[in-house]
């Protein structure tokens, strides 16, 4: 039985995104011993991915307030949002902002130094911060930079352990009583190393999201849905599974990636036509180009379905001048791609993006697992409701990340729960091994993009259940491509399940067999957790008196 090496720390973060880089900075500050683990490099996240803005209403103003933008992430999340969470995350917009900015991150201004504000689908004003087209780089890059150089100072004992490449196998938990609830208490890592148990009073989700368990997204390869899944085998409660944002305008030619083009380009012009030259998205909503995503996703779907289309075009030549300043990573990216977007128009079609379902968390993390918290796109706090409001991502994880820090910094220091039996013992290889995986990666991303991509139907949902189970094959190892594979396909059956339960369309989950939205049957939530399917009311004062059994599937 091979020997763990043992890390006892107050906190652990799987995760280095902006939820988990800025709540490290947050608590190593307070003076908590941190560890923050990444399965690639520090900077390889969603969020170094993210074109797109922070959406936050810095100052109420006779222009925009953060109530309007309540207002608008409650219409874009179709009869789900969770107002009570909605509204603390975006009061929390502009202290985000403020923290960001005095760790180093540069938002672009105008010419009289204040910050410029961008427009995008879904908001009702522009209020949407940007650095050029690479947000996302430049949040992650500051944050980085930010937790490197305070660890560059501070003494052995209190410096933050950064450990890149290391891959989490299992979350380690147990109960004090047979009677008592369980607390998560660890993690087990698998580094360049070996083995590694982390012992922590604290674990933090913030793994990011499940693009690519589907063929076409604008995911990087690290978004395989680990987090979700160690939740799922730890026993902690899922939300929302069916909900996957397909985000409309991602290029569309065979044999090159799915590179995403922002949304951001629609607000300063740009137009999506079909083969004919004509301005189609109209057609679907008066919004047009700027109605929310899921609506542009579905204008474009059954564009390329009644033409016989491969794909769209979006026009940026309307932008005029200014788009090579305001997206030299869009126009660069393009070009490389065979495509010069100041001269042609560019075929864009919908790929996986963003994923509303997830862990079930409050506004600070909180998991149903005692020391267990979820923070980012991993979490479903209710802010996304069926259908993400544009550029608000990144405003939940650091608004989140924010909450979390203070609750913790807030407390007194506790014994880290370090036992002898967190130790790599006969019980946990039993508990992890065998363990199911697709026997082809790529094949079970095919079958997802195809029977629980944007539009859905009984017969295809059921037919990918089969399907998945077909390809399920038994492995036993400790390696990290094979426990990243199981994670694709358990989250996969349990997305295919949701998307089954929901017998309706609404926000991001669209049934061709059941096209409208059915608000006496289905405005709730569907909920995952040890083996359960039940609905759960929006309302979180209702979730215990509101829970019944729906199905019931074994995993």
């Amino acid at each position: 039985m091979p020997e763990l090496q043992t890390i006892k720390v107050d906190v652990a973060i799987i995760g280095s995104g902006l939820a988990g880089l800025l709540l490290a900075h947050e608590l190593v500050a307070g003076g908590r011993r941190v560890l923050i683990a990444t399965k690639a490099s520090l900077l390889d996240s969603n969020t170094c991915y993210a074109q797109g803005g922070l959406a936050a209403v810095l100052k109420d103003s006779v222009t925009d307030s953060r109530q309007a933008h309540l207002k608008d992430t409650i219409k874009s999340g179709a009869g789900l949002v969770d107002e009570a969470v909605a509204e603390q995350i975006i009061n929390g917009g502009a202290e985000l902002v403020a923290k960001l900015t005095d760790l180093g991150v540069h938002f672009d201004k105008t010419e009289t130094g204040i910050p410029s504000l961008h427009l995008e689908g879904g908001h009702t004003s522009a209020r949407v911060l940007h650095s050029k087209d690479t947000t996302g780089k430049t949040i992650a890059e500051g944050l980085a930079s930010a937790l490197k150089e305070k660890a560059a100072n501070l003494q052995d004992l209190n410096r933050p352990i950064i450990l890149e490449n290391a891959f989490a196998l299992d979350l380690l938990s147990y109960r004090a009583t047979p009677t008592a609830t369980r607390a998560v208490t660890g993690v087990v890592l698998l580094t360049e190393e070996g083995l590694v148990s982390v012992a922590a009073a604290h674990v933090v989700l913030a793994t990011g999201g499940v693009g690519q368990i589907f063929e076409r997204t604008t995911n990087p390869s690290v978004a395989t849905g680990d987090g979700i899944a160690l939740a799922a085998r730890a026993g902690t409660k899922l939300t929302d599974l069916e909900f996957v944002q397909f985000h409309p305008t991602a290029f569309c030619k065979e044999g090159n990636p799915a590179f995403l083009i922002s949304e951001a380009v629609r607000g300063q012009g740009a137009v999506l036509v079909d083969d004919r030259n004509h301005r189609f998205a109209f057609d679907f909503h008066k919004d047009g180009e700027l109605a929310t995503r899921d609506t542009v996703a579905k204008a474009i779907h059954r564009t390329m379905n009644e033409r016989n289309l491969d794909s769209v075009f979006l026009d940026l030549r309307p932008i005029g001048q200014d788009m090579e300043s305001k997206f030299p990573n869009i126009v660069a990216t393009l070009r490389q791609l065979g495509v010069d977007p100041l001269q042609e128009t560019i075929p864009v079609c919908p790929a996986a993006h963003y994923y509303m379902g997830g862990i079930v968390a409050d506004a600070k993390g909180q998991t149903s697992l005692s020391g267990l918290y979820a923070l980012g796109e991993c979490a479903a706090t209710g802010l996304h409701g069926a259908n993400r409001l544009a550029s608000n991502s990144l405003l939940e994880a650091g608004v989140m990340a924010l909450n979390l820090a203070r609750h913790i910094n807030a407390q007194p220091f506790k014994a880290i729960p370090y036992r002898k039996t967190d130790q790599l013992t006969e019980a946990w290889l039993a508990h992890c091994n065998p363990f199911a995986m697709p026997a082809d990666r790529e094949t079970l991303k095919k079958l997802m993009y195809r029977g629980a991509g944007l539009v859905r139907d009984a017969k295809g949902l059921e037919e990918l259940s089969q399907q998945l189970d077909s390809i399920s094959i038994s492995r036993a190892g400790i390696n990290k491509y094979e426990r990243e594979s199981a994670n694709m396909l358990l989250v996969a059956k349990l997305i295919t399940k949701a998307c089954h339960l929901r017998k309706e369309s609404r926000g991001g989950h669209v049934r061709s067999d059941f096209a409208s939205t059915n608000n006496s049957d289905f405005q709730h939530h569907i909920t995952f957790q040890r083996g359960a399917w039940r609905t759960q009311s929006v309302r979180p004062d209702t979730f215990t008196s509101a829970e019944r059994a729906v199905s019931l599937l074994r995993l």
